[in-house]
């Protein structure tokens, strides 16, 4: 079947990784159906995609992924597989359970019911979860340098763990853990005739598709690297031991679709970052951020990082997709140059 012929269900499709998921599934041919949850996110995506709306993006609005009989009008026949990316926002919550963590599970698996349900057995081949490097570290052992972690890692935290913590960030990197470990053990209790694939990016960067008008308006990872890099001091100490561009996170999504060693796996998506090497990158890319990211010592980011935190080892995804990974350069570069545009709008 050529992809002329294929329709893929984005979840949460106005997202940051869900709109290039969107943009290189509309770009290679298939169809899309992207859910949202509200009328402002259908608003945006059709702001984002005019040339494509209604010809080869359908946008179906449901407000509960939990809720599968939400699903009943979204799925037919030309529904081949779906890019579940869609998950809680990181927030400040009263009730870390019910507001974070109770939610990815349940979208998560109602996900699969829907696809269990109302996708038809005989087109529809595959689901590809968006998790996260978070359900991958065991992150009562400490950034454990020296340490390489892969895709055979597990998070061990349990639900009762959650149910003590009181930050937010914690929970949601908790809960990217549990999501992934409900649906795998759906497969397992339910055997469906689909097959499940879960890719586990690490801090994702990169440009965003969608037009932004303020720096405010950057609801991705990618408020970080302007936060802790521009018009700051020095540099900040190293929490994220690897990281990958949203443009070759996207793609190899994609590429899982169809490709032919994935099915029943999951693969950390990540390559070694350093916030030297991201000033660095910064500093020699764009002459107009030389006086306004920190110069650290240059030239020393991955010789410093490797006796402080783990590594990463996010080669296997790459040779089952065909997908490489853009160079950190390239990603800072790019996502600056962007973010200094919205700057110049918002002033």
């Amino acid at each position: 079947m050529t992809s002329s012929n294929q329709t893929i269900l984005v979840t949460g499709a106005n997202g940051y990784i869900a709109g290039h998921v969107v943009l290189q599934l509309l770009e290679k041919g298939f169809k899309v159906r992207g859910t949202v949850r509200s009328q402002k996110a259908a608003s945006q995506l059709r702001d984002t995609f005019p040339d494509y709306i209604d010809k080869q993006l359908r946008i179906a609005l449901v407000t509960d992924l939990a809720d599968t009989d939400s699903f009943r009008d979204v799925f037919d026949s030309s529904i081949t597989g779906v890019i579940h990316t869609a998950s809680p926002a990181c927030y400040p919550a009263d009730d870390i359970v019910k507001e974070i963590l109770d939610p990815a599970v349940k979208s998560a698996i109602g996900v699969l019911s829907a696809v269990e349900r109302f996708a038809d057995k005989k087109s529809f081949r595959r689901v590809i979860h968006l998790s996260s490097l978070a359900a991958i570290l065991d992150y009562s052992k400490g950034k454990r340098p020296g340490y390489v972690y892969t895709g055979e890692d597990w998070n061990p935290i349990t639900r009762n763990d959650v149910e003590a913590l009181t930050n937010h960030v914690d929970a949601y990197e908790a809960s990217k853990a549990l999501s992934e470990r409900a649906v795998w053990e759906w497969m397992q209790d339910h055997r469906p005739s689909f097959e499940l694939t879960c890719l586990c990016p690490s801090f994702v960067l990169g440009p965003h598709v969608e037009r932004l008008d303020k720096l405010s308006e950057v609801r991705s990872t990618v408020r970080l690297l302007w936060s802790l890099l521009i018009d700051i001091p020095e540099l900040p100490p190293l929490e994220y031991g690897g990281f990958v561009d949203v443009r070759s996170l996207a793609a190899m999504m994609v590429a899982a679709l169809d490709a032919p060693n994935v099915a029943g796996k999951r693969f950390l998506v990540a390559e070694h970052f350093d916030w030297q090497s991201a000033a660095d990158a910064a500093r020699e890319g764009i002459q107009s951020l030389r006086d306004r990211v920190p110069v650290g010592e240059p030239g020393t980011g991955r010789e410093k990082a490797r006796p402080s935190i783990y590594n990463v080892d996010g080669g296997q995804v790459v040779e089952v997709t065909g997908i490489g990974y853009l160079p950190l350069k390239q990603t800072i570069v790019d996502t600056f140059m962007q973010l200094l545009e919205v700057e110049k709008r918002s002033e």
